[in-house]
């Protein structure tokens, strides 16, 4: 009986604390299950759009720039994957896609919209992959310090050197030349493709500022002496 009292007691005190926990535990477990299956079916669908759009480019040669009709298929599902499926990857890379043809009909504030909304909806990997692109189109506006602003203080990893060469490409069209060559070696350093044709260009470009960079050097190092 007194077992019996003790534990009136205690429900009284704790029951519907303990109920209230019970159905917190439960509801956040089907709350969570609700959450995980939703973001399978939104996976799920976004793969079929995005290969969809995929299929526009299926019989297109390297360089070739697609039709309008296909055009407007890829960029009406690129839409769709951004405006219902934006939190996928899916997303990022329809807008990767939309940026490439503005690109090719030389829209380059509309690749710059679509790169930036890339960057900012991306992971880290494909975060890197939009800014570099980024920072190109605005070179190509004629925006260089915008473009090495995208391209310095960046820890890009795998992409460190495309990241090299870039800023060396900006050094050099403001004519930079001796930042543009530092850039360069950077890049052939951090050079691990076993691409030769990679290491070519590289070697070209260096050769190109080399010889302005050490002219540059011994006019400095002579002014010094004097």
């Amino acid at each position: 009986e007194e077992q019996i009292e003790a534990l009136k007691r205690w429900w009284e005190e704790n029951g519907k604390q303990t109920i209230l926990g019970i159905a917190l535990i439960v509801g956040g477990y089907f709350g969570w299950q609700a959450w995980t299956d939703h973001n399978v079916e939104q996976s799920s669908a976004a793969s079929l759009t995005y290969q969809e759009m995929l299929d526009q480019f299926v019989g297109a040669t390297p360089g070739e720039i697609l039709s309008e009709e296909k055009q407007l298929g890829v960029n009406l599902l690129a839409d769709k994957l951004k405006a219902d499926y934006s939190s996928t990857q899916y997303a990022v890379y329809a807008a990767l896609a939309k940026a490439k043809l503005a690109v090719e009909n030389n829209d380059l504030d509309a690749a710059a919209i679509e790169l930036q909304w890339a960057m900012d909806n991306s992971d880290a990997a494909s975060e890197s992959i939009a800014r570099l692109r980024l920072a190109r189109v605005e070179a190509a506006r004629g925006n260089l310090d915008a473009a090495l602003q995208l391209v310095q203080g960046v820890d890009a990893g795998e992409m460190k050197s495309a990241y090299e060469e870039a800023k060396g490409d900006f050094y050099l069209e403001q004519g930079n030349t001796a930042a543009a060559y530092t850039a360069y070696e950077s890049a052939m350093a951090s050079e691990t493709s076993a691409d030769n044709s990679v290491r070519g260009l590289l070697n070209l470009k260096i050769g190109l500022v080399a010889p302005a960079q050490l002219e540059e050097s011994e006019a400095v190092e002579s002014e010094l002496v004097e």
